[in-house]
């Protein structure tokens, strides 16, 4: 049986879904099984598939007939796993060199880990490009849910980022109300009940998997707004699902995505031109949400607020100057590659 279930749910991504079986082949690691659910996928992605075959010692792929969706798939793809750990795995993401040999010099430092978040390189869309390093604790384990989430809850919903023990991820989507969760982010959801209150939950802060931007699906098809949303909404249902008596981990969450998910929507969709109506929507919707919070008014409102041209500017004034953006930590890791962003 492998360490590894890599389990990869795609749709309609058959070019991206090549580079990264390719980048799992370029670990040549005995101790991975690859396994791909195709979302009924409109394109060529069972041809596609079919040439890894052979070349994967341990690959399964299987194709539903009509479109599950993402929480479907995704629940489909983890129950065919045979691996120790489910590793969920965007299908237009990838595998850095030496990934997996890091996730699996951890899983045997931390034997006891019910759970396992590593450190993610943000690239453009052509994944030639490096435009970031994501922030992480540094390399430790966590005791309990609650911990985890009050430090990773931002990192959670990259569904790439993340491994969990399979037995207990079986038995934590069982339960009900993982089973009825459509907000995309179901994984998120069961890994918190997987690990509990006690449970392990351990941290990988070097770069182990790649991050494919400006390919959002779920973006393309609904527009910003409504994405910014799906977010907010789903994050606060986990929350208040796993922490329904712990108000303190629940507003360290809150934090974490408006800090992170929340004002990079923002900046993104003021940096490419939306327009003032759906500026003006999405304040009124944060309104409700984060009015208690200081960063809502010092943040969120201004940016909301300034003309496109002028967040465009501080966002490269930012990224270019200040080390600890996320474009900082990517150039000190290209200089040196052996230092820990």
């Amino acid at each position: 049986m492998p360490t590894l279930s890599i389990c990869i749910p795609t749709y309609n991504r058959s070019a991206c879904l090549a580079e990264l079986l390719d980048s799992i082949l370029a670990e040549n690691s005995a101790d991975v099984e690859v396994v791909v659910g195709d979302d009924a996928s409109p394109d060529d992605t069972e041809a596609v598939a079919a040439t890894y075959a052979d070349r994967l010692a341990r690959f399964t792929y299987f194709r539903h007939p009509v479109n599950v969706g993402v929480d479907g798939n995704i629940a489909a793809v983890a129950a065919r796993a045979t691996g120790d750990y489910v590793w969920l795995m965007g299908d237009d993401d990838r595998i850095e060199r030496g990934g997996i040999r890091r996730v699996l010099s951890a899983l045997s430092a931390w034997p006891d880990a019910i759970a396992l978040t590593v450190g993610v390189v943000d690239y453009d869309v052509t994944m030639r490009r490096m435009t970031g390093i994501r922030k992480m604790p540094r390399t430790q384990c966590f005791t309990g849910v609650g911990p985890a989430f009050s430090h990773l809850a931002e990192l959670l919903g990259f569904i790439s980022a993340t491994l969990i023990r399979r037995t207990h991820w079986a038995a934590a989507a069982a339960d009900p109300r993982a089973r009825a969760m459509t907000n995309l982010y179901s994984q998120v959801y069961i890994a918190g009940l997987a690990v509990g209150a006690r449970g392990r939950w351990g941290v990988v802060e070097e770069p182990c998997v790649g991050f494919r931007s400006g390919n959002d699906q779920l973006k393309r098809r609904v527009g910003w707004l409504e994405r910014l949303k799906v977010d907010v909404r789903a994050y606060d249902e986990i929350a208040q699902l796993l922490f329904p008596d712990d108000a303190r981990v629940r507003r360290a969450m809150a934090r974490r995505i408006f800090d992170t998910h929340v004002i990079a929507r923002i900046v993104n969709a003021k940096t490419e031109g939306t327009t003032a109506r759906d500026a003006l929507l999405a304040g009124l919707y944060l309104l409700r949400r984060y009015f208690a919070l200081p960063r809502f008014w010092a943040f969120a409102v201004p940016l909301l607020v300034t003309p496109g041209a002028a967040v465009r500017a501080i966002r490269r004034a930012y990224q270019g100057t200040i080390r600890e953006s996320g474009s900082g930590r990517a150039r000190q890791f290209a200089l040196n590659p052996a230092v820990r962003p």
